[in-house]
């Protein structure tokens, strides 16, 4: 079993026990108190949660943003781009993303 495997096992070990020791202690506070001790709990788990979730929406933009790492090769690099040539299209199939310099020759 590797580390992070059985961190994830302790780490859930621990937060079931703490759920179980919250419920026992709050069926014993009684309805009234267990529902404040409970609206408490929340607010303290919604405001350790928001920062986390700006921090992943942030680790989603820079994994948008950044490239793909390129692979090295031994081989001489070709030209850039795609050519096709000799090719029949027919009707209007034009599909360019963000292109830049692009040539579009049509030839009947």
């Amino acid at each position: 079993m590797g580390r992070g495997r059985m961190a994830a096992w302790v780490g859930g070990a621990v937060a079931g026990a703490g759920c179980i020791v919250a419920g026992v202690l709050l069926v014993r506070a009684g309805l009234d108190d267990a529902d404040k001790w409970a609206s408490v709990i929340g607010m303290c788990i919604a405001a350790a949660g928001l920062p986390l979730a700006v921090y992943s929406i942030v680790l989603a933009r820079r994994s948008l943003t950044t490239p793909p790492p390129t692979q090295v090769s031994a081989q001489p690099a070709a030209q850039p781009g795609h050519v096709v040539s000799g090719s029949t299209i027919e009707g209007d199939n034009i599909q360019i993303g963000r292109a830049r310099d692009v040539d579009i020759r049509r030839e009947r």
